[in-house]
């Protein structure tokens, strides 16, 4: 008799290091893989805008799958809708004997994938889910006491003490024998087919989809790691990996990263690894506490009340604030959907302590924006840059953009390519216009650039009064 196995795949469009493709292939003669466009996640997008980077980059992703399919004699199964009708559905029609996923831990996709099984095991069937997007799950990592870690300094000893001395961590190989035919090679022709499917307009981005380029720009980056820990703090210069979408969007596995960090012996990898452990840190805060999505990690923040200003949120989001660094940010931001790491601080430090705008609001504007989008991530930076979440940065920590700037932006490089009216200055006026002994002839503040819209120092007194009148007695 023919066994008959469902993958569905989400956040890891890829055929190779999989765990679930891998174990569907080894008990199942014929396999099926499974896209679902979700309407719930697509719905508030496309609320906003006609076009979205991500969706490109998941679209374009898939289309690189299924050429790979195609060329194996099979294809990709493609729906648009809701997952707890459409894959016990397409399981049905497909006479499959059992599913197969991996997990994720957010908590939308928590209460959608215990749906989604309660419906396939009730119709006969079976489910099977896989630890294939983090090293080490949320539970693997706990105090003795089972108690989750609130501090990430003990967490990344813990994570590391796991690991275990290993050099290689085991990966999950895909047999792509076997694969069955989807319905809509209309829509997998081309990438701006898929869009059309999906109803969403080409928006074209710096960083093509699939697991080819994904690879390519590891190998890349796995060259120059050991200039990591230094270059990796100036936006002008490529010392950061850019792989934060592939990873993001499963195009490369964890393991993948993990294995380069393992296997090269400096300090940037180890400083690199650092950064990964982070990731899981934050999902495992977002795992036992899920109602950070809301309201501060800190309990002492929760009364901390922040009257947005309606006109400098929006001179935030434009990039016209009249701080270079933070303008530049935000224009590289809405421009590519990415911004670099350091950036992203300075910028929730800034929108939070120094506009005195609440964390959620900007957290809400990146979760638009970025094309490299993990809800446990970015809140969990936003939190820790406004000095509310877990381990934060004190509430007294307050980036200067103006110094920031001069000392990792130095010679205004990255500030030109994204504020180019002000590529007339020069490496000591360019940082704060407004402060300059001396200005261009031809550049007039207020007409070519804004001038500041706050006053830093005095609205960082007024953040560090009310940040402190919420610190314990």
């Amino acid at each position: 008799m023919t066994s008959i196995g469902l993958c569905w795949i989400r956040r890891d469009l890829r055929l190779h290091d999989h765990a679930a493709l891998s174990q569907c292939t080894l008990e199942n003669d014929v396999v099926h893989i499974v896209f679902i466009f979700d309407d719930a996640i697509l719905g508030p997008i496309k609320s906003k805008v006609t076009s979205d980077k991500r969706v490109q980059f998941i679209c374009e992703s898939l289309i690189e799958i299924n050429q790979v399919l195609v060329a194996k004699g099979g294809s990709l199964w493609i729906r648009h809708g809701n997952p707890v009708d459409e894959i016990p559905k397409l399981a049905h029609e497909l006479g499959a004997d059992r599913v197969y996923f991996n997990r994720d831990y957010s908590p939308y996709a928590i209460r959608r994938d215990t749906l989604v099984s309660d419906r396939i095991i009730g119709e006969g069937r079976e489910v099977y889910s896989f630890k294939d997007h983090v090293v080490f799950e949320p539970t693997e990592i706990v105090k003795p006491d089972t108690t989750p870690y609130r501090v990430f300094t003990p967490y990344s000893r813990a994570w590391i003490s796991q690991l275990g001395g290993v050099h290689q961590l085991p990966t999950f190989p895909v047999i792509l024998n076997g694969i069955g035919h989807g319905d809509r090679s209309d829509v997998l022709s081309d990438t701006e087919s898929l869009l059309k499917f999906v109803g969403f307009e080409p928006d074209p981005t710096l960083f093509p989809g699939g697991s080819v380029e994904g690879l390519r720009r590891l190998s890349v980056f796995a060259d120059g790691l050991s200039a990591y820990g230094t270059e990796r703090e100036y936006p002008s210069r490529a010392g950061t990996s850019k792989l934060s979408v592939y990873l993001r969007h499963g195009c490369i596995s964890i393991r993948d990263l993990v294995n380069v960090a393992l296997n090269h012996p400096s300090p940037g990898a180890q400083k690199w690894l650092v950064e990964l452990i982070w990731r899981e840190f934050y999902q495992a805060i977002f795992y036992f506490s899920p109602w950070v999505n809301d309201r501060p990690f800190q309990d002492r923040y929760k009364g901390l009340v922040l009257t947005t200003s309606e006109d400098y949120l929006a001179c935030f989001k434009a990039g016209m604030t009249g701080f270079p660094l933070i303008d530049a940010a935000m224009r590289c931001l809405n421009q590519t959907g990415w911004m670099h790491n350091r950036l992203r601080m300075v910028v929730a430090s800034f929108v939070t302590k120094i506009l005195l705008i609440d964390w959620k609001r900007g957290e809400r504007y990146f979760s638009f924006k970025l094309i490299d989008y993990e809800l446990q991530s970015n809140n969990g930076g936003w939190q820790w840059a406004a000095g509310i979440g877990c381990d934060a940065a004190p509430y007294f920590r307050i980036f200067n953009p103006t110094t920031q700037s001069k000392t990792y932006d130095p010679d205004g490089d990255f500030i030109r390519e994204f504020c180019p009216e002000l590529s007339r200055l020069n490496s000591q006026q360019i940082h704060c216009p407004a402060s300059a002994k001396t200005l261009p002839e031809s550049f007039k503040l207020g007409r070519d650039y804004p001038y500041p819209i706050v006053d830093y120092a005095v609205q960082r007194k007024k953040a560090l009064a009310i940040y402190g009148s919420h610190r314990p007695d």
